[in-house]
């Protein structure tokens, strides 16, 4: 089966979010993704990697990575924020497009509500989009998706996020339910679809033929639900650990590389560990964990081959 094995640079800390932490020189991550062999990287918060296509195209190239995806936070849920969506996925899929890479995730931006109240599924429910606004959400994000497709030559995957609109397992279905499954695919997030109550093995053979993009995370999942319980948001969380280098968390990775298996699935696996980190964190020795980690479930006879 024709998988690759990529990193993200969150997984260095490096995030979108302000003020997440301490951001590590591109350099140091493109390095140290090399050193320990993943296959590529995604592009990170604008900005983060060069965006001259051509330098980033011989960054890449001097150390031997494809550029995977890139993950664009959109605010789908104002209609008058759209022009601003588009913006942005225009500015991201030019350069994906130039630099040869075929996927993009879309995602919704969320706002400081969600991101307080995340992974409480009581609240998500209550403080979600109402019935009228689901059309229209869905035909923006669909709009999008069509200008990523045929304009940009790339497939668009929708990601469901902790701390945004679709982040509960009703509103996933909900979107995927409202738009084309030929024009808008499935990016999971082990991490995001259990942060927000759900059962990313489950979800996975549910749409197996919606399948276009994987991250793979761990959570230590009582760790969550005690910070949960204090009161902590998706970011506070986050900052405290609670996603964890791959199999020292509470996810079923080997039934989910199975489920994989199952849809016959084919594309990147990208490691993700969403996280603070330090200029003296030893970054390349978790890198190095997390795929020997992935790579031991893909290689397993009850995995992928």
């Amino acid at each position: 089966m024709n998988v690759r094995i990529g990193a993200a640079p969150i997984s260095w800390g490096v995030c979108e979010i302000p003020g997440w932490g301490p951001q590590l020189p591109y350099t140091r991550v493109l390095d140290e993704m090399q050193a320990a062999g993943y296959a590529g990287t995604e592009l990170g918060p604008w900005g983060f990697l060069p965006t001259d296509p051509a330098a980033l195209a011989d960054a890449l190239a001097r150390r031997g990575l494809a550029m995977a995806a890139a993950f664009v936070p959109l605010p789908l849920k104002d209609p008058a924020a759209y022009p601003e969506s588009e913006r942005r996925v225009r500015q991201t899929a030019g350069l994906l497009q130039r630099l040869g890479a075929r996927d993009i995730l879309l995602a919704d931006a969320g706002d400081d509500l969600r991101m307080r109240i995340a992974g409480r599924p009581d609240q998500t429910r209550a403080h979600g989009l109402r019935p009228q606004e689901w059309p229209r959400y869905a035909a923006r994000l669909e709009r999008l998706s069509q200008l990523c497709r045929f304009e940009y030559g790339l497939v668009p995957s929708f990601h469901p996020h902790g701390g945004t609109y679709v982040e509960h397992p009703d509103e996933i279905r909900t979107l995927l339910e409202r738009c084309d499954p030929h024009l808008v695919k499935l990016c999971l997030d082990t991490g995001h679809v259990a942060l927000g109550g759900g059962d990313p093995v489950a979800l996975a053979r549910t749409h197996a033929a919606r399948l276009g993009y994987v991250h793979l995370k761990d959570v230590d999942l009582p760790r969550l639900r005690a910070l949960l319980a204090r009161g902590a948001s998706y970011v506070d969380a986050a900052r405290q650990d609670v996603f964890v280098e791959l199999g020292r968390g509470s996810l079923d990775l080997r039934a989910l590389v199975g489920a994989l298996r199952e849809a016959a699935y084919a594309g990147w696996l990208v490691v993700e560990q969403d996280r603070v980190v330090q200029p003296e964190t030893d970054t390349l020795g978790s890198a190095r964990r997390n795929l020997v980690a992935l790579r031991a479930l893909v290689d397993a006879p009850s995995g992928m081959r």
